[in-house]
């Protein structure tokens, strides 16, 4: 809300130290949301519930991209755009505080029958509620993280891509005006939330008929993530720029189809280790986050000119990152339980739990 500010008094210098403020202040979400999930949410709902929660992050950029061309163009100017969103951020917080708890049992309006449903659910599953050393050690080792490190780079990489160079891409080279960009940079991620909620309840569905393992289908719904953006993204860098309706169409096909990663890498942290999904949340968002910061520099380092050649580098880039980030993740990922995430594991014993889990 102080960007107005910022910008009056020292200019790009001060403003940019802001954004550093709030990119580290924003840094605790994603990981805090995975520890509370994993706390709250049954795993034979994980899918849905999960990916209805993370949808949020998709449908705030729909409202952002669409209230923030209006606002721009409006009487109040740029500054609104900052104003409205920090106010929604108020809110938000003080709703959060007053309905919000840690854990089901710690939450002081939720009824016994869904505090008994939600413990019952994670019976054959050690959650440890009190502190315990973290296996550093075991959790850099292990392969099944490491899939997951790398498949939040590679989609980090192709997603801030689209999302930071797509107004770019429609004003620059298929040249439509302001009003039309900012409704179009959101169709992607109307498509994305919609696709989210669609296949979280298939794969719910597939995964109660025990079909296939957890496993798989965390693969199976990655690779469905990444692999169809990846050749969206392949055909879109050989489309004339004359026919903007296809160039729209693979956009909007290469970030809606990408939604469904939510039940791949990301829902498999909670899968592999719910005591530390949510530090295994900021250990691979944080890395990954290298990756949102690198995509839009090396996209300003190729596009100089704007031309179609320059920006299928940057497509074809991005469909390249997807593919072998997910390559990865169907080798070296996992669906079970893993060893260390038990609370004796480090004192060198295993609870009966963890056994049952693991056969």
């Amino acid at each position: 809300m102080l960007t107005e500010v910022a910008a009056d008094t020292g200019g790009v210098v001060l403003v940019c130290a802001f954004r550093v403020v709030m990119g580290l202040a924003q840094g605790f979400v994603f990981p805090c949301t995975h520890s509370l999930l994993a706390k709250w949410i049954p795993p034979k709902e994980s899918d849905v519930l999960g990916t209805a929660v993370y949808t949020g992050d998709q449908l705030g950029t729909v409202v952002a991209m669409i209230i923030s061309g209006a606002l721009a163009q409006s009487a109040l100017g740029w500054p609104s755009i900052f104003y409205f969103f920090g106010g929604l951020s108020i809110l938000w917080g003080m709703i959060l505080f007053w309905f919000g708890g840690n854990t089901p049992s710690g939450h002081k309006n939720i009824s016994r029958a869904e505090l008994i449903y939600i413990e019952e659910s994670w019976k054959d599953v050690s959650r440890e509620r009190k502190k315990f050393p973290t296996p550093w050690i075991s959790i850099f080792t292990s392969l099944p993280v490491f899939a997951s490190i790398v498949a939040t780079m590679s989609l980090c990489w192709g997603y801030y891509t689209l999302l930071t160079e797509i107004p770019t891409y429609l004003s620059n080279v298929l040249r439509f005006d302001i009003a039309s960009n900012g409704l179009l940079s959101a169709l992607p991620y109307v498509v994305n939330c919609a696709l989210s909620l669609a296949f979280s309840w298939v794969i719910n569905s597939v995964e109660k008929k025990e079909i296939f393992s957890k496993g798989t289908l965390r693969k199976v719904a990655n690779s469905i993530g990444y692999w169809i953006p990846a050749a969206a993204l392949v055909a879109l860098s050989f489309i004339p720029v004359d026919d903007p309706t296809a160039a729209v169409i693979l956009l909007t096909v290469s970030v809606g189809f990408n939604s469904i990663s939510i039940m791949g890498y990301q829902m498999n942290l909670i899968d592999i280790a719910p005591n530390f999904s949510g530090l295994m949340m900021g250990i691979t968002g944080s890395i990954g986050t290298l990756m949102s910061v690198a995509a839009p520099l090396y996209v300003g380092a190729i596009v100089k000119d704007n031309t179609i050649q320059e920006w299928r580098i940057v497509f074809l880039t991005a469909a390249g990152v997807f593919f072998v980030g997910n390559l990865i993740f169907v080798i070296f990922g996992d669906g079970e339980v893993q060893p260390w995430n038990d609370p004796n594991y480090s004192r060198g014993k295993k609870t009966e739990t963890i056994e049952k889990v693991a056969v």
